[in-house]
């Protein structure tokens, strides 16, 4: 997406969004099976990583599982039409259901962190979330000419986006203490400063303490959030984390919530983006988990 210049954006999501719901899913789905078939790389890193992360698959099921998991990956590119350009009681009707939603309620004055991981299709949900004003950071696309255009289609339900800087954390800092309900992807690699290693899936992964840090100063309330596909729209979850991810030691904590996000890939493994080089980063010394065949 970030090589497109402003204009083929505009056009591309225009376009998109004129096709239903289902055909913008069946270009994704068709999108997903040439991007297998052509043996590119984000199916080389998606067979990697389930390889490492489902040992126990045989050979037919580990490539039955990353094919469908990058026809997912495509989808949410096709279903930009739907989040960037559809009406507001056009997109809402998707919405077709919604669990734990009394999470997000404020009554007892604590902010709310919503914990958001690459999962189902988080742009539909933080269109969703706009309607309890949720503040969430971005990480500006490369080309600037795409920022204002990106920023407009996210925030147009209600979001307040803010850059990751140095003045966009302390504004996500202020809008949590306040009270405020906000949301963080946490399952991005971090620098190494900013992280630690602890298991997901079994594996060691450089995972952020940002969401720890926030949640030791302010006491907000910690829900993994999640859009997930289904017939017809996309199924919204909120769910409490492990408590554990309130330990002092930050490395219990990340734990703890890599431990919260497994549990929900793990109900549909497909619609987790696989693609990326999760465990770029491991500690000094180890080998490269991404070799180059």
């Amino acid at each position: 997406m970030e090589r497109l210049t402003g204009p083929a954006f505009v056009l591309l999501n225009k376009a998109l969004g004129w096709l239903s719901l289902s055909g913008q899913r069946r270009l994704g789905r068709l999108l997903g099976s040439l991007a297998w078939l052509v043996r590119s790389e984000p199916a080389r890193i998606t067979e990697m990583n389930l390889r490492r992360c489902f040992p126990q698959l045989d050979r037919r099921a580990l490539k039955d599982l990353a094919r469908s998991s990058l026809q997912h990956s495509a989808m949410l590119l096709t279903e930009m039409g739907t989040v960037f350009t559809w009406p507001v009681e056009e997109w809402r009707r998707l919405a077709r259901s919604v669990e734990g939603e009394q999470l997000l309620a404020g009554r007892d004055g604590r902010g709310v962190l919503i914990l958001v991981p690459h999962y189902g299709n988080w742009e539909f949900l933080a269109l969703v979330l706009g309607q309890y004003s949720v503040t969430a950071l971005y990480d500006p696309p490369r080309q600037p000419a795409l920022e204002p255009l990106i920023r407009e289609a996210r925030s147009r339900a209600g979001a307040t986006l803010l850059p990751i800087d140095a003045g966009g954390l302390r504004g996500f800092y202020h809008a949590l203490r306040s009270g405020g309900v906000t949301a963080l992807l946490p399952d991005q690699v971090p620098e190494r400063r900013a992280g630690v290693y602890a298991p997901f899936f079994g594996v060691p992964a450089l995972t952020m303490t940002f969401a720890h840090r926030l949640l030791r100063r302010t006491d907000a309330r910690a829900v993994l959030g999640a859009a997930v596909r289904c017939d017809g729209g996309f199924d919204i979850r909120f769910s409490e984390l492990d408590a554990a991810i309130r330990d002092p030691d930050p490395a219990v904590s990340a734990a703890a919530m890599n431990a919260s996000i497994e549990a929900l890939v793990r109900t549909d493994p497909a619609q987790y983006q696989w693609e990326y080089k999760r465990f770029k980063r491991q500690p000094r010394g180890a080998a490269n988990p991404y070799p180059r065949s």
